[in-house]
């Protein structure tokens, strides 16, 4: 899991239509998975992962199992349908949830995009 958090860390900086959206973004994302608790900080358009929460409050938090979220990451589940299929909860203001949306949805676009090139 961790490796997946990194390589999406990485990833973001890669996509120009994303990183408008991470540009406007000040917050923290804890990750809840089997194998351990991850935070991503997301602030000035920078985006970093850290094993311990740097903040003493965070934003947003999902959850669930390493399996359905390394697909979440991956593109291959999206947000809205494994949080209405119970595979993966969330916990964030709306305009939050609604960013994650929208970057899980971009990110899907991407990676359709590139691997058909």
């Amino acid at each position: 899991m961790r490796e997946r958090i990194a390589r999406f860390t990485n990833e973001i900086g890669n996509m120009k239509h994303v990183q408008q959206l991470v540009n406007k973004l000040d917050l923290i994302l804890k990750i809840e998975a089997e194998s351990g608790t991850f935070y991503l900080s997301f602030k000035s358009g920078k985006v970093a992962s850290h094993e311990i929460c740097i903040h003493a409050e965070y934003t947003a938090t999902i959850s669930g199992k390493d399996m359905l979220l390394v697909q979440l990451f991956d593109g291959d589940l999206k947000l809205r349908q494994g949080v209405k299929m119970n595979y993966i909860r969330t916990d964030c203001p709306f305009r939050a949830n609604w960013c994650w949306n929208r970057y899980f949805i971009l990110q899907d676009q991407f990676l359709c995009n590139f691997l058909s090139e």
